[in-house]
C-alpha cells in the first residue's frame, strides 16, 4: 500500500464507523449471519465511510443481468436514483475503470452457498479511490493491514471496540435465536430471585409474554409441583449457590403442563444485580411421549412373540386332538358316543378361537381382509349385541349414512364391536347407556385421545366409537388397558385379551385406537380405520361339499411333519382320500432319501416350522426345482418363513387347526382333483 495514500486517509481511523465495519466484516469472515441481513448494515458503513452516493453488492456472476438482480444489496443516498442505479453501474466500467470497481473476497451470503462478490461505490470521495487505488488487496486485507500500522494504543482500541461490538451481537443472536428456554435472574442476598431476562423461546414454552415474566420469580413457573424432589433441589441449588440438572413439570399460561429438562448456573456475582443465575431449559414432552410409546411398541412385540410362540405349539396339540376326534366320528354310529364327541368338538373349537386371538395379537395370523361397509356389520349384529345385554342397558346407534368402505377382516370387526360392548356392559355394572357411534375425519398431526397420542399417517378415516356411562377407567390403569391377560375382572368373567385383541386388530388394518375420554360419566373408546374408495365386491358362497371325497385319479403324497402324532393324522387323512402316501418327520432325511429325484411323487405335504436346519418352505423349493410337483404348506402361521404378505407366497399354506373339510379345500386349490365317493 501507497504510505502516502495511506497516511491521507488512515486520518480517519478513529472514526467510530470503523469497528463498526470491522465487525460486520468479522461477522462475515466467521460465518455468522444467522438469518438477518448483514449486507445492508455493510452497505450503509462503506457508503458513510467513503462518502458515496451509493454502494451496490451483489454475485459478481450476475453482472451480465438486464435488471437488478434480486440478490443484490443496495444503499442509495437518493431513493430516485435507485430507479436507474442498475444501468448506470454496468457503464461504470467503460466510464471510469478500476476507481470505481473493486474486487472483494468470498463469503457466504445467508442462505447462499459461497459467491464472488462485487462492489461498486458510486461519485465515493478521492481519498476513499486513493486508499482503494493503492493495493491490489482485498478490501478486508486492506483496512486489516491498516490496522496494523496503527499504534499499539489506537490499535488496541479499535480491536477492542471491534471484538466488544461482535461478541455483544452474537451473545444476543445466539440467546434470542435459541430454541431453548433460557432465564437469566438475579436476587438479594435473601429470596428466591427474579427473572431479569427472557429470550423468545421461554415465552414460546410457557406462553407467558416476557413482560409477565420480567420481574416474577424464578420459580413461577414451577410452583405446582414444588413438593417434587426435582423442585426440591432446585430450591436447594438456588439457597447453595451450586448447579441443578433435572427434570421439572412447567404449568404454562394456558394451564397446561409441558415437561422441561432444565439446568441451573450459578453466575459470578456482580456489584450491580447482586446473585446472578441462569436456568436454561428444553421442552421434552414430545420426546419423553414418543419414548413412552416406544418402550410400549417394544413391550408389546415382545409380548406378541411370545404369546404367538405358545400359539404355534398349542396348534399341533389342537391339530391332533382335533383330527383323531373326526376320524374316530367316521368310525362311529352310536349317537351317545357322538354326542361325547361334539362335546369334545366344541371343546377344540374354543382351542382354536383362543389361539386365533392370541395369534392376531401377536400378528402372526394370516390377515383376512376386504371390503367392507361398517353401517351395515353394525347393523347385522344390533339383535346380537342386545342380547348380550341386561334389560336395564340400552344400546343406542347413530351412523353417518355418508361414510365410506373400509378394508378389514369383517369376522375380526365384529369381535372387536362385541368385545368392546361386553366391556362397557361390565363397567356399567349392569344399567346405563351405551352408545355406538360411527361418522368420517380427517387426521393429521397426533392422534387425538388420552391414551398416548402417536403422529398418525394424514388422511381420511371412518371412526367407529363405542361410549358407555360407567365408573370410568382409573387413570393409572390407562397404560395398560391394551396389554395381553391385563384384567381388573374376576377370573371367571374374561382373560384380559379383549382390548389387546381389539387393539391388535386396528393395527393390523393399519388404523388407530385411543380412549377419548374416561371419568365418572363413563369411557369412550374410538377406532379409526383409512378409507377405501374400492367398492364392495359380494362373495358367492361355497355350496356344502360332501364330507369324503376321494381323488379322482391315481396320486402319491410325501408328508413330513415333524409332529409324529400330527404326521399320523395328516397319513389317514390322506389316505381316506383314497391317496398312496409316504411320510417322514425328519427333512433333512427327505433331502437325503430324494437327492436323485421324487419318482412317482406329485404332492407334497409339509410343515413349515422343523427343527434340522431347513424348514418345509426351503424343503419345497428344493424338491420342485427339477420336478412337476404339487406344494401344500400347513403352519401355525405365516410368520414361520418370514414371509408377511400372502402375494409373496408362491405355494398354498394350511393354517393349524385345520379339519378334513379345510384340507380338502386346500387341496384343490393346489390342482388336485376329487370325486364323491361317500357321505
Amino acid at each position: 500500500m501507497d504510505s502516502t495514500a495511506f497516511k491521507e486517509f488512515s486520518q480517519t481511523d478513529l472514526n467510530p464507523l470503523w469497528p463498526r465495519l470491522l465487525a460486520e466484516l468479522g461477522k462475515l469472515q466467521a460465518d455468522f449471519i444467522n438469518g438477518e441481513d448483514v449486507l445492508l448494515p455493510l452497505c450503509r458503513v462503506l457508503a458513510e465511510l467513503s462518502q458515496s452516493q451509493a454502494v451496490l453488492i451483489f454475485p459478481k456472476d450476475r453482472f451480465d443481468s438486464e435488471d437488478m438482480p434480486a440478490c443484490t444489496t443496495c444503499w442509495c443516498r437518493d431513493p430516485v436514483r435507485y430507479l436507474t442505479l442498475w444501468k448506470e453501474a454496468k457503464e461504470w466500467p467503460f466510464m471510469n475503470q478500476e476507481p470505481t470497481v473493486h474486487r472483494w473476497q468470498s463469503f457466504v451470503i445467508w442462505p447462499a452457498k459461497r459467491v464472488n462478490i462485487q462492489i461498486f461505490f458510486h461519485s465515493a470521495s478521492e481519498e476513499w479511490l486513493s486508499f482503494l487505488l493503492s493495493s491490489n488487496e482485498t478490501l478486508s486485507e486492506i483496512i486489516m493491514g491498516m490496522l496494523a500500522q496503527q499504534s499499539g494504543e489506537e490499535r488496541e482500541s479499535v480491536r477492542a471496540r471491534v471484538t466488544s461490538t461482535i461478541d455483544t451481537e452474537m451473545f444476543q443472536s445466539i440467546v434470542s435465536n435459541s430454541e431453548d428456554l433460557i432465564l437469566v435472574a438475579s436476587r438479594s442476598p435473601f429470596g428466591v430471585p427474579s427473572i431479569m431476562y427472557s429470550n423468545a423461546a421461554a415465552t414460546s414454552v410457557s406462553h407467558y409474554p416476557r413482560s409477565q415474566l420480567i420481574g416474577k420469580p424464578i420459580t413461577m413457573l414451577f410452583e405446582s409441583g414444588l413438593e417434587g424432589d426435582e423442585e426440591n433441589q432446585l430450591l436447594q441449588a438456588i439457597n447453595c449457590r451450586t448447579d441443578f440438572d433435572g427434570e421439572l413439570v412447567c404449568t404454562t399460561a394456558n394451564n397446561e403442563e409441558a415437561l422441561l429438562h432444565m439446568h441451573l448456573v450459578a453466575l459470578e456475582e456482580t456489584s450491580g444485580h447482586g446473585s446472578l443465575f441462569a436456568l436454561v431449559g428444553r421442552d421434552i414432552t414430545e420426546q419423553k411421549q414418543l419414548q413412552h410409546i416406544m418402550a410400549r411398541t417394544q413391550k408389546m412385540q415382545a409380548m406378541g412373540q411370545l404369546v404367538g410362540g405358545i400359539a404355534h405349539d398349542f396348534n399341533n396339540i389342537l391339530g391332533v386332538l382335533k383330527g383323531n376326534l373326526e376320524l374316530l366320528e367316521l368310525k362311529i354310529t352310536e349317537e351317545k358316543l357322538l354326542r361325547y364327541l361334539k362335546n369334545a368338538f366344541k371343546a377344540c373349537q374354543r382351542g382354536t378361537d383362543l389361539t386365533r386371538r392370541l395369534l392376531q395379537f401377536s400378528r402372526q395370523e394370516q390377515f383376512s381382509a376386504h371390503h367392507c361397509q361398517v353401517n351395515e356389520v353394525i347393523g347385522g349384529m344390533e339383535e346380537l349385541l342386545g342380547k348380550s345385554l341386561t334389560t336395564q342397558i340400552k344400546l343406542k346407534t347413530e351412523v353417518n349414512k355418508d361414510i365410506a368402505d373400509i378394508y378389514v377382516d369383517r369376522g375380526d370387526l365384529e369381535d372387536a364391536l362385541l368385545n368392546l360392548v361386553l366391556n362397557a356392559k361390565d363397567a356399567m355394572g349392569g344399567e346405563g347407556d351405551i352408545l355406538i357411534k360411527t361418522d368420517i375425519t380427517y387426521l393429521s398431526g397426533l392422534l387425538p385421545g388420552i391414551t398416548g397420542s402417536p403422529q398418525v399417517e394424514e388422511g381420511q378415516y371412518v371412526t367407529v366409537s363405542v361410549t358407555d356411562s360407567g365408573c370410568g377407567i382409573p387413570a393409572h390403569l390407562l397404560e395398560k388397558i391394551f396389554e395381553p391377560f391385563f384384567t381388573t375382572k374376576d377370573k371367571s368373567k374374561g382373560t384380559g385379551l379383549g382390548l389387546s385383541m381389539v387393539y391388535g386388530f386396528v393395527k393390523r388394518s393399519k388404523g388407530y385406537m385411543s380412549v377419548m375420554k374416561s371419568d365418572e360419566q363413563g369411557t369412550e373408546f374410538c377406532l379409526w380405520f383409512p378409507v377405501t374408495k374400492q367398492a364392495i365386491v359380494e362373495e358367492i358362497k361355497k355350496d356344502e361339499r360332501i364330507k369324503v371325497p376321494v381323488v379322482a385319479s391315481k396320486l402319491k403324497v410325501l408328508i413330513v411333519d415333524d409332529e409324529v402324532e400330527l404326521l399320523n393324522v395328516l397319513k389317514d387323512y390322506c389316505e381316506l382320500l383314497g391317496m398312496e402316501v409316504e411320510s417322514c418327520n425328519d427333512p433333512l432325511e427327505v433331502r437325503r432319501r430324494y437327492s436323485s429325484g421324487l419318482g412317482d411323487i406329485k404332492l407334497l405335504i409339509t410343515d413349515v416350522l422343523m427343527p434340522g436346519g431347513i424348514n418345509g418352505y426351503e424343503l419345497a423349493k428344493e424338491l420342485s426345482a427339477d420336478a412337476e410337483l404339487s406344494v401344500l404348506l400347513i403352519s401355525g402361521f405365516i410368520g414361520d418363513i418370514g414371509i408377511n404378505k400372502n402375494e409373496d407366497m408362491p405355494y398354498r399354506v394350511l393354517h393349524k387347526p385345520f379339519d378334513l373339510e379345510g384340507l380338502v379345500d386346500s387341496l384343490e386349490q393346489v390342482g388336485i382333483e376329487f370325486t364323491c365317493a361317500s357321505e
